[in-house]
Order: C-alpha cells, then structure tokens, then sequence
C-alpha cells in the first residue's frame, strides 16, 4: 500500500494503480508464445484505463494522455 496522506495525491493513486493492474498481466505474458505482443496489449490497455480515469476527474491529466494512436 501507498504510504500517502489521506487527502490529495490521488493523481499517485491513480498511477500506481495502473502499475498495480500491470503486473499480473505481464507476469501473464511470459508464459505467452508471443510474449511482447502480449506486453504490448497489456500496457497499451492499462494506459487507456488509466487515462480514462485521468479524463474522468477535474485535474491536469498525465501528459501521455493526451497523445492518439502509436504515439
């Protein structure tokens, strides 16, 4: 668990929770055949989750959010 003040800092929660969801699913694609494409999947969708987070608060967004496609 994050060693936060209870109040502000959500931004951080945000962030480590999506490092949190990360994890499992990596761990998942070293046993994959095509390990990196799963890699891959798997960042790209823990990004999106955590930016659809990000957009869903009143705050300055991660600066990746903002970005489209393969950038």
């Amino acid at each position: 668990p994050l060693l936060l003040p209870p109040n502000g800092f959500a931004h951080l929660r945000r962030q480590a929770a999506a490092l949190d969801a990360l994890r499992p699913r990596l761990n998942a694609c070293c046993r994959h055949h095509a390990p990196l494409p799963c890699a891959r999947r798997a960042w790209t969708d823990v990004l999106d989750g955590f930016c659809t987070d990000e957009f869903g608060v009143k705050t300055r967004q991660f600066h990746c959010c903002r970005r489209h496609g393969a950038a």
